[in-house]
């Protein structure tokens, strides 16, 4: 009967991934086609899994975003960006996944004409766990436990919206970014980014929770920095290529003699095709591959647990603005 239950909760989770409504919180790869200069209204859906169950917890995550391109040159808005396009960018959001729901809301800045390009941003984020806020080990310490042990697929399955381990709890965090993106012709481009990241999560779990959103444990209040290298190659105006890298690190917590919280991080990389129609306003991107934690104590699965598979898709509805409205 046991046996019967976890195989279940593995069922839903994994089919989660694919019927739930999904948001790629790392690059977003259509938004050079698809963006024109201002309103912008798209709606997404991604989910990834392991293509062996273990220790990568599936993701499935769904948003509406709103964007509002304001050029910094005499341009009109519906306008396609050019291949240094300048302007400040006010986007907002609504997310939702099986673990978690809420929204984000932020600024970005690109003011220079050059190539490459630099862009700076903030982002506010605000969630709220749906009675999945779940204790986690952060530290290797005798007796409570070991990291490997919980940071792992089956942990959570088997222990989600389970009354005694979890909680509804409230989330935000503060991204700080900074993007310097070189353009080619017809559409690709190469780019590195660095996010720092202020986390604040209400829980009584002693400081210890999970970011389902970013797939690891942290502190209640928990800083994370993640690096980016990511790039798109089109072969033409309807097939391209496109990968990106994270690395993803969170903070370290030291009291008197012993350590309460380890810094924990992983890396992942995916690469794979993207077909766009609709002059970009459509996309679908399906990536191969894998991940892998800095320290091998913090981990206990196989090398076939660490590959991994994600499929997205991507649509802005389209505004019929062809001039500039302020005339």
């Amino acid at each position: 009967m046991i046996a019967i239950r976890m195989t279940l909760a593995r069922f839903l989770v994994v089919l989660a991934v694919f019927a739930a409504p999904a948001l790629a919180s790392d690059f977003n790869q259509s938004a050079q086609n698809g963006f024109r200069y201002g309103p912008n209204l798209s709606w997404r859906l991604m989910g990834n899994t392991p293509f062996v169950w273990g220790q990568w917890l599936p993701q499935a995550e769904g948003s509406l975003r709103y964007t509002w391109l304001e050029p910094l040159d005499s341009l009109n808005y519906g306008d396609a960006l050019g291949v240094t396009p300048t302007y400040l960018k006010m986007a907002a959001s609504l997310e939702v996944s099986p673990f978690y729901g809420g929204y984000t809301a932020g600024l970005g800045l690109r003011p220079l004409r050059t190539n490459p390009q630099l862009e700076v941003s903030f982002m506010y984020e605000s969630y709220l766990y749906f009675n999945s806020n779940l204790e986690m080990v952060t530290s290797d310490v005798e007796g409570s436990g070991k990291i490997a042990e919980t940071w792992n697929a089956d942990y959570i399955s088997d222990n989600v919206r389970k009354s005694d381990s979890v909680a509804w709890d409230y989330s935000q965090l503060f991204d700080f970014g900074a993007s310097v993106e070189y353009f080619f012709k017809a559409g690709s481009l190469l780019g590195v980014g660095v996010h720092y990241v202020l986390s604040d999560i209400t829980t009584d779990f002693e400081a210890k929770s999970y970011d389902y959103k970013r797939n690891m444990p942290i502190f209640n209040r928990d800083f994370l920095m993640e690096l980016q290298f990511y790039g798109r190659l089109a072969f033409n105006e309807y097939f391209a290529g496109v990968f990106e890298t994270n690395y993803l690190r969170t903070g370290y917590l030291r009291k008197g003699g012993s350590v309460e919280k380890e810094s924990l991080g992983y890396g992942i990389i995916k690469a794979g095709p993207q077909l766009s129609w609709n002059n970009g306003l459509n996309s679908v991107t399906l990536q191969f591959g894998g991940w892998k934690r800095h320290k091998s104590r913090f981990y206990d699965g196989s090398v076939a647990q660490e590959f991994l598979v994600q499929l997205e898709y991507e649509g802005y509805f389209p505004f019929s603005l062809s001039r500039d409205l302020s005339e």
